[in-house]
């Protein structure tokens, strides 16, 4: 019997351990920064370890092995723009979002937490609306592109 509590337990803290946070405007404030992307099915890459794997969608779409190490570089090479792309969540309602390609951009956010979105204006009133949570200290932004749906996993920033 103790056996099978202890085991239960067990389960119960590792379930804990990974269990996605929804977001509050709390646990959003700070500046966050890129340290992975995930677009399911296509690639992931992590970019502090400049890791990349080719997902089966794309690697079905090269079915000769040297077209993969051939384009590998490439891909690697357009995904540094997100190592100066991030998040700058402030405690006033207003924030910075930088998409690495230009400048930061200057405006407000709000956050529904019952939704677990985040929804960004911009200074010309285009808005975003990021599916988002919190999981294991790490912010995931849900982004839908024309290419399909991008997880941008994010960390918070030494300050």
């Amino acid at each position: 019997m103790k056996k099978i509590i202890l085991f239960s337990l067990c389960l119960l803290g590792l379930s804990q351990i990974n269990a996605q946070t929804k977001i509050t405007k709390t646990n959003v404030l700070g500046k966050w920064t890129i340290l992975a992307v995930d677009m399911p099915g296509m690639l992931y890459y992590n970019l502090e370890k400049d890791s990349l794997a080719l997902g089966e969608t794309l690697k079905s779409q090269m079915p000769d092995p040297s077209q993969i190490n051939a384009i590998m570089p490439m891909i690697k090479s357009q995904m540094t723009v997100f190592s100066k792309a991030g998040f700058l969540f402030n405690a006033d309602g207003t924030v910075e979002l930088n998409s690495g390609m230009e400048g930061p951009q200057a405006g407000t956010y709000t956050v529904d937490e019952e939704k677990s979105e985040i929804t960004t204006t911009e200074k010309d009133q285009k808005q975003n609306i990021f599916k988002a949570d919190i999981l294991k200290e790490n912010l995931r932004i849900s982004v839908k592109t024309p290419q399909g749906e991008m997880m941008m996993i994010l960390k918070k920033a030494k300050s």
